[in-house]
């Protein structure tokens, strides 16, 4: 099972180094910011994650 993450959107800064980074995981689709994990492996899923520079991005253990 893919790792979970979740998104806060309060929190965002927008810098869009997920999208950038895992584009296959992290994208926005008809204006909507969607999150695929299990399109990555979970290890570049969480390394993605910890490089959010806001914190807005967490994964759920």
């Amino acid at each position: 099972m893919a790792v979970q993450v979740t998104w806060d959107k309060d929190v965002c800064i927008h810098a869009g180094n997920c999208v950038k980074t895992l584009p296959q995981v992290f994208k926005v689709e008809n204006g909507k910011f969607v999150i695929e994990p299990s399109a990555a492996a979970d290890d570049r899923v969480r390394a993605t994650v910890a490089a959010c520079p806001s914190g807005a991005l967490q994964v759920k253990d």
